[in-house]
């Protein structure tokens, strides 16, 4: 199986919210596997942030990044630690030149056999909720690119668990969403249509003027949409935005 494959079925894996079998701690479960199975990481936790701050594990690939994520919650210290105070990506592509950096968790790691770390931040919309972490064998073996990849699959599981429900949804409930989709389109072609006719638009421009109004107002396009029908909002106040 391709590389391109293996991405997109981890992509595919986290998101299935709808699966019966699923609940955000297999999510969770899927999510360090796939780190693993796509990187150069040997071991991954995924730590999330508790109502008070602190970070408290979730997942683990194995038992010796188990051990490590305790110690960092322990401690303190650690890239899992950093990752979220900076809200920033966190790298030791050599541990052993970390000692002074993360005294307890480098030696611990070291004793374990890893040579590499690194934590990404996982987030929901700009709101940072954990800290991805990833362990290595070997020195430098984490990658830009891997650290990229598995940023945006961890937002991707994060949300998802966000909107994980515990009632199954049923045949009729995803039809009924799915109405509301096209719903949703219907209204915004009606829209853009009075935008064009009322500006002398073509269409695309319409819709380019939509969401310059959509960005400067902080509303979704298609609230826009439906304020436009609803007369609550002016073709001209649309078409004046900057």
């Amino acid at each position: 199986m391709s590389r391109l494959r293996h991405v997109t079925e981890a992509f595919m894996s986290v998101t299935d919210t709808f699966d019966t079998r699923v609940d955000p701690l297999v999510l969770a479960d899927r999510l360090v596997s796939h780190c693993v199975r796509l990187t150069g990481a040997d071991s991954a936790g995924l730590m999330m942030v508790t109502a008070r701050g602190r970070l408290r594990t979730v997942a683990v690939s194995d038992e010796r990044g188990d051990v490590l994520e305790m110690l960092q919650v322990r401690t303190g210290e650690g890239p899992c630690v950093d990752c979220l105070r900076i809200r920033h990506t966190v790298e030791a592509p050599d541990l052993a030149a970390a000692t002074g950096r993360w005294p307890r968790f480098t030696a611990a790691a070291l004793d374990a056999g890893f040579r590499g770390a690194a934590a990404v931040p996982v987030r929901v919309q700009d709101q940072q909720v954990g800290s991805l972490n990833l362990l290595a064998d070997a020195t430098g073996t984490l990658t830009p690119d891997d650290l990229a990849l598995l940023a945006a699959l961890a937002r991707v599981a994060a949300t998802a668990m966000m909107q994980w429900q515990s009632d199954t949804a049923r045949p009729s409930d995803i039809l009924t969403r799915i109405q509301s989709v096209i719903s949703a389109k219907t209204s915004l072609e009606t829209a853009l249509g009075m935008l064009a006719a009322g500006g002398g638009l073509t269409i695309p421009e319409a819709a380019l003027a939509l969401r310059r109004h959509a960005l400067r107002t902080g509303i979704r396009p298609a609230e826009a949409a439906q304020a436009l029908l609803g007369r609550t909002l002016s073709v001209q106040d649309v078409l004046s935005s900057p």
